[in-house]
Formats: structure tokens, sequence, C-alpha cells
């Protein structure tokens, strides 16, 4: 994998330029009821499609979308040479959403920047993501934060390939939509991320809250509860009512040797998997498909690894190359 790819780094340095022409495309979204599950399965080293499934049908993604506001966020940090202790305000606009303020900020509550990211990634937060957008977004508008940083959503969604998806605002409360083939190039971009997997891997976490009354501690607990079995370190998962359950869940397995028929000798194979299910209509149906997924998912790998047919490019999926 190339870790080379061009990062918000430069986009941040642009500036607010005009958003992406794909922001103004009209989409009539059904509801998660009205349309069958999407997933798909790919083995993130090689790159290769082991399973798929209505992989190509644009559908609200939920709060998977914090995945992008979390990764804008890290290049911003990166750029501004800032630390995860680095300390946040809340806008009055991060808390428009109250059944998913999690946190239960209120403007003028102070957050680090690792705490917010934490929210973001663990849980179905709408307000913590917020305020992180906030936060980078007035560096470049302070006019307009929001859709400052919405910009930036859609340029990375460009930058990696996501043709089929529409941020529509900087949390999943907002219903922006995109595709499984999409969600699971954003999945493999993320998890290149050191931070993402350590946040992503963690079961549950304590973010602190301070204000005039003195510091508030809340208890997050992961909402992805594949986590450490098969294997499973991260991503996260999201539910809604537009979106239905979804999960995107990134298991590995140790490195392993075997015979290469391409090359005609022994190679040693990278192991790790990436699952996107999207539109389930339960957790629990949305847990046991993609754990169904994830075994059959070895089990296709395996079969592959002794015949490495590489001759559909279509059973590739590849982030752009510099």
């Amino acid at each position: 994998m190339n870790k080379a790819i061009n990062r918000i780094t430069g986009i941040l340095c642009a500036g607010a330029a005009v958003m992406l022409s794909a922001c103004s495309q009209v989409f009539s979204a059904k509801s998660a009821a009205e349309m069958s599950p999407s997933y798909i399965v790919v083995e993130t080293n090689n790159e290769r499609v082991l399973f798929s499934e209505n992989a190509n049908e644009r559908r609200p993604i939920g709060m998977l979308s914090n995945i992008a506001t979390a990764l804008v966020v890290m290049d911003w940090m990166k750029a501004e040479n800032l630390s995860m202790d680095t300390m946040l305000t809340v806008p009055q606009a991060a808390c428009r959403w109250p059944s998913s303020n999690l946190l239960q900020l209120r403007p003028g509550d102070r957050i680090s920047l690792r705490d917010a990211l934490h929210s973001t990634l663990m849980w179905d937060d709408s307000a913590a993501a917020t305020a992180l957008a906030w936060a980078c977004g007035y560096k470049l508008s302070p006019q307009d934060p929001e859709g400052a940083f919405l910009i930036q959503m859609n340029k990375l969604a460009e930058a990696i390939g996501m043709k089929q998806t529409t941020f529509k605002g900087v949390n999943g409360a907002v219903r922006s939509t995109s595709t499984a083939r999409d969600m699971v190039l954003l999945g493999i971009y993320a998890i290149e991320r050191p931070q993402v997997q350590t946040i992503c891997s963690k079961t549950s976490y304590t973010a602190n809250i301070i204000n005039g009354l003195g510091t508030r501690p809340v208890q997050i607990t992961n909402t992805n509860r594949l986590l450490a079995s098969q294997g499973v370190d991260g991503i996260r998962s999201a539910g809604s009512g537009s979106a239905g359950y979804c999960l995107m869940a990134s298991a590995k397995r140790g490195s392993v040797k075997a015979y290469n028929p391409t090359l005609g000798k022994q190679s040693t194979y990278a192991q790790r998997l990436l699952v996107v299910v999207l539109g389930m209509p339960s957790a629990a149906a949305r847990n046991n498909k993609a754990a169904a997924l994830l075994q059959d998912g070895w089990e296709a790998w395996e079969i592959w690894q002794t015949t490495s047919d590489t001759s559909d490019p279509s059973k590739f999926i590849r982030l752009p190359k510099n």
C-alpha cells in the first residue's frame, strides 16, 4: 500500500475552494427498510475483493461518516503540529442534535482533541465530531467553519477514489451517502493511521469535559461488538433510521508463508480483512452478517493464496497512486 497518498495537509493549505460538484448531485434516498443490505469483504494488503453484494448501491451511511471527519482533523493536527492534548471549545452548533450529543456537551465546554476523537470514532456522537470540525474549519473560514470543513471531507473522498460519495454534513447526524465499495476505500485509508487503530481498538475510554464547575468524566463504550472476536481490532459500527445498522470491521491474522504460483516460489503474505456492511435491519443482524463474512472471507483468502488468480482486475480495489 502506498502510504504517500496526498493527505489533506496540502488541501488545507489551498484554503476553502469551491465545493466538489458531487455535493450538488441530487440523491433520492430511500429508507434502509426499502433497500437490500450492501456488503464487501477485501483483503487490504493485496486489495483483493473476496465477496460483495450491492456494493455499488448508493445509500445513507449514518455515523460511518465520522471516520472521514476524524481523518480530516488528524491531517489538520499534523499540518498545525498540534498534540492530542490540545484543548478546543465546544461551539453552540455542536449541540444541535441532542439525541446524539452523547457526551452531553454544552457551549463553552472544553475538551481535548484526544477525547473528542475517541467519542467521534467509538460511538455515534455528533457533538464531538462537530466540535472537531469547527476547530479545524475555523482556521480555513471563520465565517463558515462547517462549510469549509465539509469541503475538505469531500476533497478527501475525491482524493482516494470515493466516486459515489457525498458528505452533506460534518457528522453522521446529517444524511450523507456512499456505497460499500467507497466505504471500504475509506477504511483502507483509515487503518493506515496508527491513531485510528489505537482509538478504534479500545472497548472503553474515559473522556473529561471541563467547564466552570470543574471536570466531568464520561465513560465511552465502543459500539463495535465484534472487537476481540475473530481477530477484529477496529474500526466502528453505526446505526440510524435512514442508514439502518452499519459496520466497518478490520480483522488481522499473523503473516504466513505460502507458495506463490505467480512467482513460482514461497512468498510472505500479510493478512488483514476489511468488511463493510450497510443497511442491516438490526444490530444483531449486522453483527451476525459481519461475523459470517469474516469467516467466509478468511476461507476465500486461504484458497486465493494457492491460486493467485489475477486475471480479473475488477476483483481488486485500490487506492489511487501518486
